[in-house]
């Protein structure tokens, strides 16, 4: 299929968000070499030129990371031809180790840098301002406001960048990059030249000397760059003979065109705004009593201006914030602070009886089963009070099993009263709950009592113990129980995973249920991330790419005891993770890492990885070996697991535990949002309604209803209503079916 950035209509409109408004300036001014790494809010510029790029004979990829994509359009410039290369603002991070030295360096062909900010964090970590990043850098920088701009601005800036012989950086903004509009289209420019590289050593090779030399024609080119911002036709001033100014850049000045009477301001749109066009500002300051800026995230004009002694109306004094995004009803809020315009006339519209709907994973996301593996490496227990009727079949079940007795004083589990806020006076079943800093086994004098590493059992050596009931006074659940006839103690050990107490409990009030807070693990960016969120909670970092393997790496040099777990995905693992863990398997930090190898970027859209055998323009490729990757680095222990078995999957966890060296685990499984649905799955009649398969494992796809029954069948009000399969959006995982304790689950029959 044809992009539509391939049409070849000058004059013609299209409908373009901003992301393909670059795109097609790009094209527009004859782009050679165009290369990115995903990252929202600028996936969509190297996704749709893409799309192009053989119908138009220009060159396209996704690179591993920012500052490989950064050094392929800067050597390609380097030749004389166009290149372009495009990241969201945290991706200029990476880059900048290039970028900063680009400056001195040039360029021969143009080289614009799309730098996409995201203010409000709608998928980012921090909302930092790249306006300051071009002052850092010494870099001229456009401020596009609308998909046109962004078109005119991307066409415009390979004219700019040749003109100085430096890069141009173009910044979005969320709104700008994903907002829709009709975009008036240009002619595509045909250029003729020579590919050739300059092998002029004093200017590409930056050692100190040849970049202390550079450094002065960097501010000569900047003399120059300064002199175009002044007459740039994006800095545009509307002069209505007002007293009243108002500057402003980016989609900000135009919520503000949106809300005011424009006719009774002057107004000043910059958009060529670094260098800062000081020249042209004073001389609209000096026409007008009053001037007002809006712009989102930093002060960056705010501050430009107070520097040229011009007195501002700034955000302090607008009541705006440098945090989030702007919008239409927040910019007029600030002008009705001064009197210029009324408070917003309607109110909200607020829909009642919505459900919150927070960001999850995917139904048969691969990323779930996997986590809900590693939490069950340690497994304990628990008690629904509102289900639980004091019937005392566990203890009789539990002392059968253990002790061939029907005897309540010999279970591991025992009925208790409680006296609870939600339920009032009850009985809820209590056993030992695996507590990860297990006070039951520093209190044992006697070294009786051992936690497992692997299992999180507590476990009683009989010759060691002295009967002292230390640890039954340690215990917060009273769960260790004293044998009066042996004068030992004895604790439950989940009868090895598959507890009686739980298959015989008549209304389903016990579960056997994994635990999130006993390990350390160290996330990293990609959907994973949402594993910290309930009821999972399994991640509990998530810092920059690949940060996860070094932070997890620090832990364990500070003095954290045992194993310590770091997360990522098969592309982060590309872009940033593999230093790490080269660096881990180097300095033998105690790590295991988990790479969740789906085969693709699922977060921004199903770019392809160095895995996929595939390249962005559709080309096949050679399918590069993750597990041949860690092993090349030194890592002796890999174990390679398909997450959609749990059990196999902890068992591969649960071997790492002992291991006290760095070590890897893979998670194999293609996305399922690129595989083909299977059948679904449907809650049989043997269901207990113990609630697992909803409230730990929390598949999209398992819904719970209300129920009205008034029954105590253990369907009714009393455990909340009944769990169901929503067979539309059921992936047909089986995972649920596999972790059930009662066999409930099963495929549907068609």
């Amino acid at each position: 299929m044809t992009s539509k950035i391939t049409l070849n209509k000058p004059g013609s409109f299209l409908l373009l968000n901003g992301d393909e408004a670059v795109a097609r300036g790009a094209v527009e001014a004859d782009i050679k070499v165009v290369a990115a790494y995903p990252g929202t809010p600028s996936t969509e510029i190297l996704a749709t030129l893409s799309k192009a790029a053989k119908h138009l004979n220009f060159y396209a990829e996704w690179s591993v990371n920012e500052i490989v994509s950064a050094e392929i359009a800067a050597g390609a410039a380097m030749t004389g031809v166009r290149a372009l290369v495009s990241m969201k603002h945290v991706g200029l991070n990476v880059a900048s180790d290039a970028v900063m030295t680009l400056a001195y360096t040039g360029t021969e062909g143009g080289l614009v840098i799309v730098v996409c900010d995201d203010p409000a964090l709608h998928s980012s970590q921090n909302e930092q301002d790249t306006r300051y990043f071009a002052l850092h850098s010494k870099l001229p920088l456009l401020d596009a406001g609308n998909p046109q701009e962004a078109l005119n601005m991307t066409r415009e800036a390979f004219c700019i960048s040749e003109n100085l012989g430096l890069p141009v950086i173009l910044r979005l903004t969320t709104r700008v990059a994903h907002g829709k509009a009709k975009v008036q289209i240009g002619a595509f420019q045909k250029l003729e030249r020579d590919v050739s590289f300059d092998k002029n050593g004093s200017r590409w090779v930056m050692v100190p000397a040849n970049a202390f030399r550079q450094h002065y024609i960097l501010e000569e080119k900047l003399v120059k760059a300064k002199q175009l911002s002044e007459t740039s036709i994006f800095n545009q001033v509307e002069d209505n003979n007002s007293e009243i100014g108002i500057i402003g850049s980016g989609v900000g000045y135009y919520y503000a065109r949106s809300v005011l009477d424009t006719k009774k301001f002057s107004w000043l749109k910059l958009g060529f705004i670094h260098p800062f066009p000081s020249e042209l500002v004073a001389e609209f300051a000096s026409k007008v009593k009053q001037l007002i800026v809006i712009e989102e995230l930093r002060p960056y004009i705010e501050e430009c201006l107070q520097r040229l002694n011009i007195n501002v109306t700034g955000k302090t004094l607008l009541g705006l914030s440098e945090i989030g995004e702007y919008n239409p009803d927040k910019i007029r809020e600030a002008f009705a602070k001064l009197d210029l315009t009324e408070k917003n006339p309607a109110p909200t519209v607020v829909i009642s009886g919505l459900q919150p709907r927070p960001p999850n994973l995917c139904p048969g996301c691969t990323h779930r089963a996997f986590y809900y593996a590693l939490n069950s490496t340690h497994q304990h227990v628990v008690c629904d009070s509102s289900k639980c009727i004091g019937c005392g079949t566990c203890e009789k079940v539990c002392s059968f099993n253990k002790e061939q007795v029907s005897n309540p004083a010999k279970s591991r589990i025992h009925v208790t009263h409680v006296n609870d806020d939600d339920y009032g006076m009850g009985r809820v079943a209590v056993t030992c709950q695996m507590c990860p800093n297990a006070p039951c086994v520093s209190s044992c004098k006697s070294g009786a009592l051992s936690k497992s590493v692997v299992t999180g059992i507590i476990s009683v050596d009989d010759n060691k113990c002295t009967g002292c009931g230390l640890c039954v006074k340690a215990c917060l659940y009273n769960a260790i129980v004293f044998d009066s006839d042996k004068r030992k103690v004895f604790v439950c050990d989940t009868c090895q995973g598959e507890p009686v107490c739980v298959k015989n409990c008549p209304k389903a009030a016990l579960t056997l249920v994994g635990r999130s807070d006993d390990k350390i693990v160290a996330g990293d960016i990609g959907c994973y991330t949402l594993g910290f969120l309930p009821p999972l909670n399994t991640v509990q970092t998530c810092l920059c790419m690949g940060g996860g393997i070094s932070q997890a790496a620090g832990m364990i040099h500070a003095g954290v005891k045992g194993k310590v777990f770091a997360v990522l995905g098969d592309s982060t693992f590309f872009h940033g993770g593999m230093p790490g863990l080269l660096n881990i398997a180097y300095n033998r930090a105690n790590v295991c890492v988990i790479i969740l190898d789906n085969r693709i970027v699922a977060m921004t859209g199903h770019q392809p990885t160095p895995a996929s055998g595939q390249t962005a323009m559709g080309d096949v490729a050679k399918s590069v070996s993750i597990s041949e990757i860690v092993k090349s680095v030194g890592i002796d222990k890999i174990a390679i697991v398909d997450p959609y078995n749990v059990k196999a999957t902890v068992e591969a966890i649960r071997e790492t535990l002992t291991h006290d060296e760095p070590c890897v685990i893979i998670a194999e499984r293609s996305c399922p949002l690129l595989t083909q649905r299977d059948i679904p799955y449907e809650i049989t009649e043997k269901c207990r309604f113990c609630d697992l398969c909803f409230s730990r494992f929390s598949c999209p796809a398992i819904t719970k209803t209300d129920n009205n029954n008034n029954s105590d069948d253990g369907g009714g009000e009393k455990d909340g209503g009944r769990v169901k399969i929503d067979s539309s959006i059921c992936n047909g995982c089986g995972v649920c079916a596999s972790i059930c304790p009662h066999d409930a689950i099963s495929r549907r029959k068609i």
